[in-house]
């Protein structure tokens, strides 16, 4: 994620925004996108959109349909890189269906809009399945054939996630098919899994890549909801590199912030995200 204006790393970079970013909000850099393909938050759509029907929400739902959304920004990165995205999810009552959108805004010698439209249906007793629409918009400032040129994007995302109980701890798995209309290269595989512990305590993890079609990585993180406090911590590690981030929440709103160490560049991301 790390972007410069050098030709070498222009022509990197090329090849790698011809994939879809990783949704990037205070939550998912601060566990190292160990929760993306196992995402029930705000990014679904944007991440595994199987998760939409699974939304969860806090404080006191006011709508008849339980939602949540979040304005995220880069706050501190590389010099002349800037970053902003805003996402939304809504489910019904009875989580037998959800829905959400997302976009994305990116500059560094490059500007990069993506957004995603996805839709999830509950398919058994303890299986989702979802399907989501990805758009991405780029363009060079300058120097656009060396760079590798602009390009407009339009794919197709599938995905599925099981959810059980067993004993006290309440697990989720997904598989994230990204690109299955082989837009950018694909189709590319993640797998993701989840486990939400006594005490406020969730652990997730997310391989990257599987098929290797441009680079396997493993994410992990975790959160710690603490107990009689609005005050939630997080950690985790992308490919390696190290993150952090806490949040406090109120009834129906949190604000967040989150560190990240990404091949030695700092990003420092902070979002306010509300439940509705």
């Amino acid at each position: 994620m790390t972007v410069t204006r050098s030709t070498a790393v222009l022509v990197v970079l090329a090849a790698l925004v011809a994939l879809p970013a990783a949704a990037q909000t205070p939550f998912h850099e601060a566990t190292g996108y160990g929760f993306a393909g196992v995402s029930v938050d705000e990014t679904a759509s944007y991440h595994n959109p199987a998760g939409l029907p699974l939304l969860e929400t806090f404080g006191m739902n006011v709508s008849p349909w339980p939602s949540r959304a979040s304005l995220n920004a880069l706050v501190d990165g590389p010099s002349g890189y800037n970053e902003f995205s805003a996402f939304y999810a809504g489910r019904a009552a009875d989580r037998a269906s959800g829905w959400g959108a997302g976009y994305i805004s990116a500059e560094n010698g490059f500007d990069l809009d993506s957004f995603s439209v996805g839709y999830g249906q509950r398919a058994g007793a303890n299986l989702t399945v979802g399907a989501s629409l990805f758009y991405q918009s780029l363009e060079f400032e300058a120097n656009p054939v060396q760079a590798g040129g602009d390009d407009d994007t339009l794919s197709v995302d599938l995905g599925a996630m099981y959810r059980r109980q067993i004993a006290l701890n309440d697990w989720r798995f997904g598989l994230w098919l990204e690109d299955i209309s082989d837009e950018y290269g694909g189709p590319f595989v993640q797998l993701g899994a989840a486990v939400q512990l006594p005490a406020g305590v969730e652990i997730g993890a997310t391989l990257w890549d599987l098929t290797d079609e441009v680079d396997s990585w493993l994410g992990l993180g975790i959160q710690w909801d603490m107990p009689n406090s609005g005050l939630i911590l997080r950690g985790g590690a992308a490919d390696g590199d190290l993150s952090l981030g806490a949040a406090y929440q109120f009834t129906n709103f949190e604000v967040g912030l989150s560190y990240a160490d990404a091949e030695g560049d700092d990003f420092i991301t902070a979002g306010v995200t509300g439940s509705f």
